[in-house]
């Protein structure tokens, strides 16, 4: 095989798991207020201002526990806020797999309100916001570090 090839095979693949969705309309961050993990309210307004990344994820799912470590760090190299809203299963569980994956980040439960409204039918479901609280992105299945840097980057401006 041809040293260029190499790379441009190593580009496709990076892409080909880009998969994104269209972004929901309006005021996403608004749409956040459900509990934290510990059942106290969580508010919205504290998102204003900086881009966040919200994953919707489930503590049993492959992907969400791959995805979210990036998420994680992106947000930390980016200045982003990131939030974990749990989609199913008890907060207890959520909470012991994201201790295990070392996650700083909000974590929200979703009674199912969220999903409905945001018609989310797969996770993990990923939202690069924008600082006003709008959508500037929409991913569906785990997403890389470098795919969400670059989204949070473009979201910032």
């Amino acid at each position: 095989m041809p040293r260029l090839a190499l790379p441009a095979l190593a580009l496709v693949a990076l892409f080909a798991c880009t998969k994104t969705t269209p972004a929901p309309p309006g005021n996403i961050a608004g749409k956040l207020a459900v509990p934290t993990a510990d059942g106290s309210p969580f508010d919205p307004a504290t998102l204003a201002g900086k881009p966040a990344v919200v994953v919707f994820w489930r503590p049993g799912c492959p992907h969400c526990r791959t995805e979210l470590p990036d998420v994680a760090r992106a947000c930390k190299d980016k200045g982003a806020t990131a939030v974990a809203v749990q989609v199913a299963e008890a907060p207890p569980t959520g909470l012991r797999v994201l201790e295990g994956l070392k996650w700083d980040g909000v974590v929200l439960v979703d009674d199912g309100t969220l999903r409905k409204d945001l018609a989310i039918t797969k996770v993990p479901w990923t939202l690069v916001l924008r600082p006003d609280g709008t959508a500037a992105r929409a991913f569906v299945g785990a997403q890389s570090y470098e795919t969400l840097s670059g989204a949070i980057a473009a979201a910032a401006r």
